[in-house]
């Protein structure tokens, strides 16, 4: 079968827009950090730069992931009849694709939206270290609603299911035959190392590296990886896209209204020092 080059492009091109969204709230995140990092005398890189190597990372990982999916999909019985239908200029394919897939896709983004938030609200949130709260709801409350539609509904799906998912379930049945396990344990493996990506980002602002952290994080984005996992596998990417879409639809409004605010507006990274400290869960 060839290289669908025209379907790993239209991936790439749909995914750029979330990636310039989410670049300003990763610089300023960022910058406590790499201000850290510098060694004495060595000046601070220029905004421009450092907003240039994000956002050439940012599309290389993705690309990466594009041509993964694109490559090894067809082998393992993962899908994007919707995208194929676009890059071969079948509309009427291409619009009946679409109808298919929305009602599961809304179905499971607002009820898997409904889980998760029981379990975030009621299980983890009320244990967690408040300074790690409060640093994570800001971050997600400065992407803003469109950052979470573009970045985390169309950006993270290409990277995370067709890419890192399509890879661990092609890697997986090399060992175990394609069959439904292998599917699954795909999913399950790529929603673990999808929650374990976040962690550095979360690190690097500032959070402090507790274990209840890290079993947040993972256990919450594992969650939300099996839905869209779920759907990537019965339905198509594009199902994936619009599920995860709904879910920050769904969730913005409750972030923004149990949101703490931090004193005076402030970073919060600048505020760690003053903040007490907790003992580690």
């Amino acid at each position: 079968m060839m290289f669908n080059w025209l379907l790993c492009i239209l991936l790439i091109a749909i995914s750029i827009p979330g990636t310039l969204v989410v670049l300003p709230r990763t610089m300023r995140s960022l910058q406590p950090t790499i201000e850290k990092n510098l060694k004495p005398g060595q000046p601070m890189p220029s905004a421009r730069a450092l907003l240039l190597i994000s956002l050439l990372q940012a599309v290389a990982l993705v690309a990466i992931a594009a041509v993964i999916g694109t490559l090894l999909t067809p082998e393992v019985g993962l899908s994007a009849p919707f995208f194929e239908a676009v890059t071969a200029g079948d509309w009427s394919v291409a619009w009946s694709s679409l109808l298919a897939q929305l009602p599961m896709s809304l179905w499971i983004g607002v009820g898997g939206a409904l889980v998760f938030l029981v379990i975030y609200y009621r299980v983890f949130r009320p244990k967690m270290d408040p300074f790690n709260v409060e640093l994570t709801e800001k971050m997600r409350s400065e992407l803003g609603l469109a950052g979470r539609i573009l970045y985390g509904g169309i950006y993270e799906e290409v990277l995370t299911r067709w890419g890192l998912m399509t890879l661990c379930v092609w890697l997986i049945s090399l060992i175990i035959g394609l069959n439904t396990a292998s599917l699954w344990l795909g999913i399950f493996v790529s929603g673990v190392l999808f929650g374990l990506g976040h962690l550095p980002g979360q690190l690097g602002a500032g959070a402090r590296r507790t274990r209840l952290l890290i079993i947040a994080v993972i256990f919450l984005n594992l969650w939300a990886s099996i839905m869209f996992g779920w759907l990537f596998w019965q339905v198509g990417l594009l199902s994936a896209m619009i599920a995860h879409m709904v879910f920050h639809i769904v969730w913005y409004p409750l972030d923004q209204r149990h949101r703490v605010p931090d004193a005076n507006n402030k970073p919060i990274a600048n505020n760690k020092r003053t903040t007490s400290r907790k003992k580690k869960v």
